[in-house]
C-alpha cells in the first residue's frame, strides 16, 4: 500500500510539473475594496510556456476555468451559479488576458474578507492554480431609502456612499426586490463631496431623479427608470437666478403634475454621455440573480426651469 501511495504521489507531481511547464496562470484585482454586492472582478491572465499551440475548452466535461474563493477564516465560498467559458487558443507564447465577474457566480452576501484563485484545469494534465488574491466586501453607508410599489411588488431603492480607494468616495444605486431576494441594480452614478448627502425625488411614472454634489459649485445630476437604469446623466453648475442674489446651485422641484424639474444651475455639454458610470453585476455566464446592466446613457438634457421655460422629463425605457 506504502508503495502504490508512493507511485501515485510521484505521478501527481509528474502531471502537475507538466501541465505547470504548459501553460501559467495569475490572478488580480483592480481594487482591494469593493462595495456589497458590487461587481468583483477578477482579471485572470493566462501564459502559453509550452512548445506547442494550445486550446483550452470544456471538451472533456470539466470546465476548463474555474475558481477557489474563501472567507477569511478559510471556509471555502461555496459556488452558486455555474459557468461556462467560451473556449480560449493560445499560440507558443502568447499571453491572454480575461475579465471574471465573481459576483454572479458566489453572490457575496455578507461583509469580510475574502481570497480568490483561478483554476485552469489541462484535460490528462492536472490543473494549475494561481496564487490567492485577497479582497474586502464593505457595506458602505446609507444616505436614503425608500420603498415603493412596482408591478405587483415592493421595491427597495436606496443610495449608499462607499470609498473604493482611501482618497475617492462614490454614490450608489441599489434597488431591491425584497419578495425574490434580488438586487436588481448595484451601480455607482458617479463622485460625491463627503458629508453632503443627495437632492432625491420619484416622479410619476416611478423614474428616479438625484443630483449630488461632485465639486465645489459642480452638481452631478442623474434620471433612472423604475429597474434602477440609467437613461440620463448630465453635470450643472451653479448659475445666477432672476431675482436671487449671487449663483443659485440646482436643486429638484416639482411641478403640479408631478414632473421633476431641475430648478436652478446650468447644464455643462449636455450632449455629452457621461463616462462615470460602472456597468452594474453583469453576469459571466448567461443571467443570474442580483444583476442588471446599466444602459447607454441617454444624450438628452435634463428637463430644467430657471434658465428659460420648463422641459418635459425626457422618454426613458420601461423597467
Amino acid at each position: 500500500m506504502r508503495l502504490l501511495a508512493a507511485i501515485g504521489a510521484l505521478c501527481f507531481l509528474a502531471t502537475g510539473s507538466l501541465a505547470t511547464a504548459q501553460v501559467q496562470v495569475s490572478a488580480q484585482t483592480e481594487r482591494s475594496d469593493f462595495l456589497l454586492y458590487e461587481r468583483v472582478d477578477l482579471v485572470v491572465t493566462v501564459v502559453n510556456a509550452g512548445e506547442n499551440d494550445l486550446v483550452l475548452d470544456n471538451s472533456e466535461g470539466h470546465p476548463w476555468l474555474s475558481f477557489l474563493v474563501s472567507k477569511h477564516n478559510r471556509l471555502p465560498v461555496r459556488q452558486e451559479r455555474e459557468s461556462t467559458f467560451k473556449s480560449v487558443s493560445l499560440k507558443v507564447g502568447e499571453t491572454k488576458t480575461l475579465r471574471i465577474n465573481l459576483t454572479p457566480l458566489f453572490s457575496f452576501r455578507e461583509e469580510g474578507d475574502y481570497t480568490a484563485a483561478a483554476v485552469i484545469d489541462l484535460p490528462g494534465e492536472g490543473q494549475i492554480i494561481s496564487d490567492s488574491v485577497p479582497f474586502t466586501v464593505l457595506k458602505g453607508r446609507q444616505v436614503w431609502s425608500e420603498t415603493r410599489p412596482v408591478d405587483g411588488t415592493q421595491r427597495v431603492y436606496s443610495l449608499v456612499r462607499f470609498s473604493p480607494q482611501p482618497d475617492l468616495t462614490k454614490l450608489y444605486l441599489r434597488v431591491e426586490d425584497p419578495s425574490e431576494n434580488t438586487v436588481l441594480t448595484n451601480l455607482a452614478l458617479g463622485d460625491v463631496v463627503a458629508y453632503i448627502d443627495p437632492d432625491v425625488s420619484f416622479d410619476p411614472q416611478g423614474n428616479l431623479h438625484v443630483i449630488q454634489p461632485i465639486a465645489m459649485s459642480t452638481y452631478l445630476y442623474t434620471r433612472a427608470n423604475p429597474a434602477g437604469k440609467i437613461v440620463h446623466q448630465g453635470i450643472f453648475k451653479s448659475a445666477p437666478m432672476a431675482g436671487l442674489p449671487g449663483k443659485v446651485p440646482p436643486r429638484l422641484s416639482k411641478l403640479d403634475d408631478g414632473s421633476v424639474v431641475v430648478l436652478g444651475g446650468e447644464e455643462e455639454d449636455p450632449n455629452t454621455p457621461r463616462e462615470t458610470l460602472s456597468e452594474g453585476q453583469k453576469s459571466a455566464g448567461g443571467p443570474v440573480e442580483k444583476k442588471i446592466d446599466a444602459p447607454a446613457v441617454d444624450s438628452s438634457p435634463a428637463p430644467t426651469v430657471g434658465q428659460g421655460p420648463a422641459l418635459p422629463p425626457a422618454p426613458v425605457a420601461g423597467p
